[in-house]
């Protein structure tokens, strides 16, 4: 498969998971859909923006740096560290997800920072959906903490954004 393609379904899984992500929380914080339901589309799209960061990453590596670099890795360590998390937890904060849960957001909003400040350097990717990235996740993680229609806000928002870095994926490789 050619480097181009790769790309193309690396922008498809941001542009899936980037919509299945923030929906999840709509569902549970906004229709108080429970576990499982809320937690597998969670799950999915979790992985999805693992895939789908793999690509934005790649797109721009050679011209976001060192702090482009870190930012992806933190990233994806957040989204590996929300999988446990997810699968852990069943919807309470209790064992493995007390310790997970705050890990996921400080790796979260220092990997959207600095891949944001990497990604901005490298001019390659719409700006607004770099600042959507960082907006949304300014509102997330404090919002799992204090206010969950601030979790719903901040994913809605930072979907937007990982949509849109999708879409560029997806229509500038074809």
């Amino acid at each position: 498969m050619s480097t181009s393609n790769l790309f193309r379904w690396s922008g498809l899984a941001a542009i899936l998971g980037g919509a299945l992500l923030p929906m999840s929380w709509i569902l549970r914080f906004l229709f108080g859909v429970q576990r499982p339901v809320s937690g597998t589309v969670e799950f999915v799209g979790t992985i999805l923006l693992i895939f789908g960061f793999i690509g934005v990453y790649g797109f721009q590596h050679q011209e976001t740096g060192v702090l482009g670099f870190l930012g992806f890795l933190l990233t994806t360590i957040s989204n590996c560290l929300a999988l446990g998390e997810c699968w852990l937890q069943n919807g309470e904060l209790t064992g493995a997800a007390v310790v997970l849960g705050p890990l996921v957001g400080i790796t979260m909003l220092l990997g959207f920072l600095l891949l944001g400040i990497g990604s901005w350097k490298a001019n390659k990717l719409p700006r607004w959906t770099v600042v959507l990235w960082v907006v949304g996740g300014m509102l997330i993680v404090p919002g799992f903490a204090l206010l969950p229609i601030l979790v719903v806000i901040g994913g809605v928002i930072q979907g937007a954004g990982i949509i849109g870095a999708g879409i560029k994926l997806w229509s500038s490789m074809g």
